[in-house]
């Protein structure tokens, strides 16, 4: 069953949704293998670094879908809805 609030017309562009992942999950690799290197070495850092890249990626795609919604439909390249 389709969501209503998930509707084509008020989904963020994928290439947003991807640059600002992508953003997120480089921020999330650099703090998160210091984080990691500090408390156990090199191996743990490297485990947090992919921890903390896929969690702020899937953080910060939600967060653009979520902001999407709210976006005036002239600035996502559509026409204005018209009210009845």
């Amino acid at each position: 069953m389709a969501r209503p609030e998930s509707a084509e017309g008020q989904r963020a562009p994928r290439w947003l949704v991807a640059a600002v992942s992508l953003l997120a999950a480089l921020a999330g690799v650099v703090y998160s293998y210091d984080f990691g290197a500090q408390i156990g070495g090199p191996l743990v850092g490297v485990v947090l670094a992919l921890n903390g890249a896929l969690f702020c990626s899937i953080l910060a795609g939600a967060l653009v879908e979520r902001l999407a919604r709210w976006w005036p439909a002239t600035g996502r390249g559509q026409p204005p809805q018209r009210a009845s």
